[in-house]
């Protein structure tokens, strides 16, 4: 029945097929052939008929250093190394015309015949189209065309082909079909194929490897030298009769070449793409760069397959000496603790050196200096006081203004959760002092009293202008000492602010593009943005210069160069960072566990770890190597008038402080000499954070926010003699806010 059916179908099939193909086989010979001419002449076609677009050829994309190094190569699945044809010797090519289409340089774009034993075997057969096309047509088929096999589309390739050759020249049109045949492995391109299967350059093979890729070209698995090489040398010998046949060989020569083995290897790409986390960062980059095209699928296609010319801004000098710093200074905790740098350039926000701090070699690029791969960030901790200070500054404050640094201290939290926020003192800071002292001494109290005055909305807004942090509890005190999360790249950007003067440049690791026939696609960015006014910039560095003089991260600092910075402790001492800058770069270094909040203390660490260690070591290592051949440049000094004579600031409203045995003084005292130290009585400071006074606070644990009246027994208090405060109050009041962080 079924033989029968077919039986029956074949006239209906019979005449649609002739019906259809005779059409479109007249057309094509109506072009192919002027009326009153036989089969041949010249065609003439519509002048006004737009070119045909091949498609781009799939080229590699190659990543350089900022010294022109070669740093990547970028390539899908597929190989493709394209070379000229004056590259290509003449036995190559004369081996793959001899087999494809060895009257490629006397005939036109089509080969009727071939056309017309095509349709026969179509109406005769139900195996599909046969072969016969040329090279043109081959190419149009490849890159212009779908691969799908229907006579029609076999009649639109053969007058796009002829269309071609007007448009091409002979040679024009050879060079691009041997660049973009495929030859199996994933080899694109006869140098590409050339390379695959003997490791040499096309302008080296010899007429029997000729041969071989030639032989391939019809269906390249089925003559795969080493999976089917049995076919592969039937098919190669079968070429090298072709070329006898055409002139090309002699008979002798043929015979010698069949004796040749064939290859019994495939030798992997020469391109190299190294999966480190810089180079993650810059793939990232660029596929979310709409100056590369407009869609996902069009940005990967320019990367991966448009011959692109990246210019990346990292330095290896740099960043390899960022690598040792890192390397040799932290300490042994068998991966547990782990590291990150970044450097930047501030005078144009380039990235000059990148250590993700990635301690998990299964998670490639996962970064803790931009996040990509990590999460949210991590607390700055006290780094994050550079945003206060110069809130402080834009807003009239002197530096020399006094301000209470008693500790604990507690304020009404407008989140209300917990409702009283509790802070405490990392280093020494009870009594009046400057915000200068505050600054380089890190009290925390200090700096939540100034920036709850300043106003939270005002620090905020300078984070986000300084280096682009958006915060997602504006509202929270705790972030004025860094209890928000934050991103390195973001921190030193700000920092770099400061070393350009107030001028904001956008970090970048990518300082160009260009495609492949020299166009710039992505250009260097214009000047940066001014963001914060450059005097008051000058003063606040002139304070962040004592932090590695006589502050938390004393002797620090780089021999030979003015340098200023911040460092940083968190909570428990899950995050260490230290933040600083020259004129001429700026770089921010974090330390802990890059996969949880793991307290940093022996014996898990040979110390405690506060920002003025490890962080400021690896700091001042790399800085100190990155600096030894950069002139001295030193900071600009504040202008003359500009810092004022300081006043007292009185604590804000919502410091509830005096509740609870911290009573704000009524009146501003007289500045006195320090203590002896044997007049002082202060509980040491090393081993977890305390405060300097002996004032002991029994207290709450409800969730009351008013605690009942108690009886306090209280003595006065000086700057030269200790004193004793007991407060007994309910358990009921404060929770200590998680996000607290330290200096």
């Amino acid at each position: 029945m079924r033989l029968l059916a077919r039986l029956l179908s074949f006239p209906a099939r019979l005449v649609a097929v002739v019906g259809i193909g005779g059409a479109c086989l007249a057309l094509l010979v109506v072009a192919l052939v002027p009326a009153g001419s036989p089969l041949g002449g010249t065609v003439r076609l519509n002048p006004h008929a737009p070119p045909i677009r091949l498609r781009p050829l799939s080229l590699p994309s190659h990543v350089y250093d900022s010294q022109g190094h070669l740093m990547a190569v970028l390539e899908d699945s597929d190989y493709r190394k394209p070379v000229k044809l004056s590259q290509v010797p003449h036995d190559v090519v004369r081996a793959v015309l001899d087999v494809e289409d060895r009257n490629f340089y006397r005939t036109g774009a089509v080969n009727l015949s071939s056309i017309l034993r095509a349709f026969k075997a179509d109406v005769t057969s139900t195996s599909g189209l046969q072969g016969g096309s040329t090279i043109a047509q081959q190419l149009v088929k490849e890159a212009v065309l779908t691969p799908r096999r229907t006579l029609g589309r076999k009649i639109r390739g053969a007058l796009l082909a002829i269309r071609l050759e007007h448009q091409m020249s002979k040679n024009q049109i050879l060079q691009r079909y041997l660049n973009t045949i495929y030859f199996g492995n994933g080899a694109y391109g006869i140098q590409a194929a050339s390379y695959t299967y003997f490791n040499e350059p096309v302008w080296k093979i010899n007429a029997a490897q000729a041969a071989l890729l030639a032989g391939m070209i019809e269906n390249p698995s089925l003559y795969d030298p080493i999976t089917e090489p049995q076919n592969a040398r039937f098919r190669r010998n079968l070429a090298l009769e072709e070329m006898v046949r055409n002139h090309d060989l002699t008979p002798a020569q043929a015979a010698q070449a069949e004796r040749q083995p064939l290859p019994k290897t495939v030798h992997v790409s020469t391109g190299y793409s190294p999966q480190t986390t810089y180079m993650e960062e810059v793939i990232h980059d660029l596929l979310n760069d709409r100056r590369l095209g407009r869609t996902a699928a069009a940005r990967y296609n320019a990367v991966f397959r448009g011959g692109l010319s990246i210019y990346t801004t990292l330095n290896p000098t740099m960043q390899a000496e960022a690598e040792t710093a890192v390397k040799d200074t932290l300490p042994d905790t068998n991966g547990k603790f782990t590291s990150a740098l970044v450097a930047i350039d501030p005078k144009n926000g380039e990235v000059r050196a990148l250590v993700p701090g990635n301690g998990n070699p299964n998670a490639p690029g996962y970064d803790v200096v931009t996040g990509l791969g990590a999460g949210d960030g991590r607390q700055p901790g006290s780094s994050f006081k550079l945003f206060t200070l110069m809130a402080a500054i834009e807003k009239g404050y002197s530096v020399k203004d006094l301000i209470d640094g008693s500790g604990p201290c507690y304020f009404a939290n407008p989140t209300g959760s917990p409702p009283v926020y509790r802070a405490n003192n990392a280093e020494p800071g009870n009594g009046i002092m400057t915000i200068i002292k505050a600054t380089y001494d890190s009290v925390n109290c200090a700096y939540l009293r100034l920036g709850l005055d300043v106003g939270l909305p005002s620090v905020v807004h300078m984070a986000k202008i300084m280096g682009n942090i958006t915060l997602p509890y504006p509202n929270a005190p705790s972030l004025i000492i860094g209890g928000e999360d934050v991103h390195p790249i973001n921190m030193a950007a700000a920092y770099a602010t400061m070393a350009d003067g107030g001028i904001y440049h956008r970090p970048r690791l990518i300082a160009k593009v260009v495609g492949p026939h020299g166009k710039v696609l992505i250009a260097p960015p214009g000047p940066g943005k001014r963001v914060v006014p450059k005097k008051d910039v000058e003063i606040a560095t002139s304070v962040l210069e004592d932090v590695l003089t006589e502050g938390t991260a004393a002797g620090k600092g780089i021999p030979g160069h003015p340098a200023a910075g911040k460092t940083g402790t968190t909570d428990n001492y899950y995050n260490a960072w230290f933040d600083g800058y020259t004129p001429q770069l700026a770089t921010v270094v974090w330390m802990g566990d890059p996969n949880a909040e793991i307290s940093m203390q022996y014996p898990a660490t040979p110390i405690t770890v506060f920002g003025g260690t490890y962080p400021a070591s690896i700091w001042q290592a790399f800085m100190t190597q990155a600096m030894a051949d950069l002139p001295s440049v030193g900071f600009p000094p504040p202008p003359p008038g500009s810092i004022k004579k300081g006043k007292y600031l009185p604590p804000p409203s919502i410091d509830i402080s005096g509740r609870y045995g911290h009573p704000v003084p009524k009146s501003l005292p007289k500045p006195k000499p320090k203590p002896p130290p044997t007049t002082t009585t202060a509980p040491t400071t090393t081993t977890a954070p305390t405060t300097t006074t002996t004032t002991t606070t029994t207290m709450p644990t409800t969730t009351t926010t008013r605690p009942p009246p108690t009886t306090t027994t209280t003595s006065s208090t000086t700057t030269t003699t200790s004193s004793t405060t007991t407060t007994t109050a309910p358990t009921t009041t404060t929770t200590v806010c998680k996000k607290h962080c330290r200096h």
